[in-house]
């Protein structure tokens, strides 16, 4: 049960490790105890130096809310499979975003343009909600996203821990617990409940003096549920310490670079996937899916996995993940991390479910690597996957040798814009495109590591090859498009894709999608633009009569601007099947 819990943790003498009545069981501390480990001593008086109160505010205030905090998340993970997955990783991880989310609050003057009178008087209490807000930012983790059981000293089960009524300790016989994550928890959940247990370690008193503060209480309430829109510099500043410490826990790079314990690729490459999988950035099991569990092995669309991998990583500050997705299969090859297909890593094989089935390009993995426990693993796909015995060759990565300029890619929307029967006239230009969450790397860099993008046909050329697509490029899109859906090497509603469904359609980002189709079939993509739209497939913006839509992109506390092409009609992209809607996606409120 506890089999992912592999961070190591200071060494306690055999006191303070008694031997558990029934294997698995975790004894229940006291926050003393807990906050007794060298390190937790480091960072609990690194804090007191930060906040810098009198002695008798300091007990009442902060000492007390740490002690209250250590009781109540005892030594569960902040992850399952991600960041912090040892014993004791919830404690450690807040301990380490609330150092350094009062270190970064020095960097700000707060409140915001207030008066220097003002800011002296407001200091310590803008410093405090800094404290509380970083300290409770996860505490909703271990109410909703893990099944904890508490036994008496005999380990006679007890019953499960209702975080509602308070810390493990103050249940009357509980000397030990297990835990377990939920199955089919919901993504982020966790927010939003923080602010329904927040009483349990913020003192009443703590409470009633931020909220003395209307302006600074209005940010610190959605600072602590995750709403980085409205909640100023206090999220900010949140964000960017829960960032940095995750960065420093997977190896990889934070902002100041601070040092960091070196990982091995594959084991990077493994920790994302779990966490791909784990939070359905990769959906498993459908028509349109990314993979297919069949027995004992994952099957796992090759492009589609490598791309979100990538993007995973590079979101969580590692500097060192290869361009070419033959390195990252080859890099899971050489440590027994794939199934080969004779010496290479890739399979072609046709996955065929209810009324569908689509001839594809996969990796092919050991379910045990990624859930070692079976009663962890979803549920088994319910159709068939064949392996074709036809040659499979894993193509070269594509190179390009020329990158439209800023001033290419305003010519070419400005000359799809001049055509008046064709309806285009995005005046800002295309090159003005900001893509979602995971995708921000500079323009020249997208095409020099990844030119056919996340929805190209790089393990999928052979299969482009054969397509047969009409002579129109409008047409030719369009086809190519709903295969490539079809097929699943078209990501939708990823957070690198260029589909995205939306409450009024099909958002197309553009001009990415139609690069992505002129790599992939070396064709004129601005003329194939040009075609599309004439055909009046899309609605236009309204609010300025231009082709273009805009939306913003929220997810992990972090937004951003996508723009594109919207078609009202889905079942003109997607047929019969009804994806959702892009939860992290909105209508932006002016262009």
């Amino acid at each position: 049960m506890l089999h992912w819990f592999r961070q190591r943790t200071p060494s306690r003498t055999s006191e303070d490790r008694p031997v558990p009545p029934r294997p698995g069981l975790l004894r229940i501390h006291s926050a003393e105890q807990l906050l007794a480990a060298e390190h937790r001593q480091v960072l609990q008086r690194q804090i007191q130096g930060q906040l810098s109160l009198p002695v008798d505010h300091q007990t009442e205030y902060v000492d007390n809310a740490l002690h209250r905090y250590a009781a109540f998340v005892q030594l569960l993970p902040a992850s399952e499979v991600h960041h912090h997955a040892g014993l004791g990783g919830l404690l450690d991880h807040t301990m380490e975003v609330t150092l350094k989310a009062l270190q970064l609050r020095r960097g700000y003057v707060l409140p915001p343009d207030a008066e220097p009178e003002r800011i002296a008087h407001e200091a310590d209490t803008w410093s405090y909600a800094t404290f509380t807000a970083a300290l409770i930012h996860d505490l909703g983790k271990p109410v909703v996203d893990q099944e904890v059981r508490l036994y008496n000293a005999e380990g006679r089960l007890l019953g499960p821990w209702e975080p509602w009524h308070g810390a493990m300790t103050e249940r009357t016989g509980a000397a030990w617990y297990s835990t377990r994550y939920r199955q089919h928890r919901r993504h982020k959940f966790h927010e939003p409940v923080a602010l329904l247990v927040a009483h349990w370690v913020i003192p009443a008193e703590g409470l009633a003096w931020i909220a003395r503060l209307p302006n600074l209480f209005a940010h610190w309430l959605p600072a602590i549920q995750g709403d980085l829109e409205n909640a100023g510099p206090l999220g900010q500043i949140v964000l960017q310490a829960d960032r940095e410490s995750v960065a420093r826990n997977l190896g990889g790079q934070s902002p100041e670079r601070l040092p960091t314990p070196r990982k091995p690729l594959h084991e990077k490459l493994m920790t994302a996937l779990r966490y791909l999988l784990s939070e359905q950035v990769l959906p498993l099991n459908g028509n349109g899916a990314a993979g297919w569990l069949v027995g004992d092995e994952l099957w796992l669309v090759s492009k589609r996995t490598a791309d979100s991998l990538r993007t995973q990583l590079r979101d969580e500050g590692h500097t060192d993940i290869p361009a070419s997705n033959d390195r990252i299969f080859d890099t899971l090859q050489e440590h027994g991390l794939l199934m080969a297909n004779g010496n290479r890593a890739i399979w072609t094989a046709t996955v065929s479910g209810d009324g569908w089935s689509h001839k594809l390009t996969l990796i092919r993995i050991d379910a045990t690597r990624v859930w070692p426990e079976p009663d962890a693993r979803p549920a088994p796909f319910e159709g068939e996957i064949i392996p074709l015995d036809e040659p499979v060759q894993t193509p070269p990565e594509p190179t390009q040798t020329h990158e439209p300029t800023p001033a290419e890619d305003e010519a070419a929307s400005a000359d799809v814009a001049a055509t008046a029967d064709e309806e285009t006239t995005d005046s800002e230009g295309a090159s003005s495109l900001l893509l979602p969450p995971g995708t921000d790397l500079p323009k020249a860099e997208m095409a020099a590591t990844n030119p056919g993008s996340a929805n190209g046909a790089e393990e999928g050329a052979d299969e482009e090859a054969d397509l047969e697509l009409p002579a129109d490029n409008g047409d030719a899109f369009l086809q190519w498009l709903r295969c490539g859906i079809t097929d699943g090497e078209i990501a939708v509603n990823t957070p690198d894709a260029r589909v995205h469904v939306v409450d009024d359609g099909v958002l197309l980002v553009s001009p990415g999608i139609f690069r992505d189709f002129g790599q992939a079939t070396q064709r004129n993509w601005s003329n194939t633009q040009k075609r599309f739209l004439k055909q009046r497939h899309h609605r236009k913006n309204p609010a300025d009569g231009t082709n273009i839509h805009h939306f913003i992109a929220e997810r992990d506390r972090r937004s951003g601007y996508v723009k594109g092409v919207l078609i009202p009609d889905i079942e003109l992209i997607f047929g019969a099947w009804r994806p959702r809607p892009n939860r992290y996606l909105r209508p932006a409120s002016t262009a």
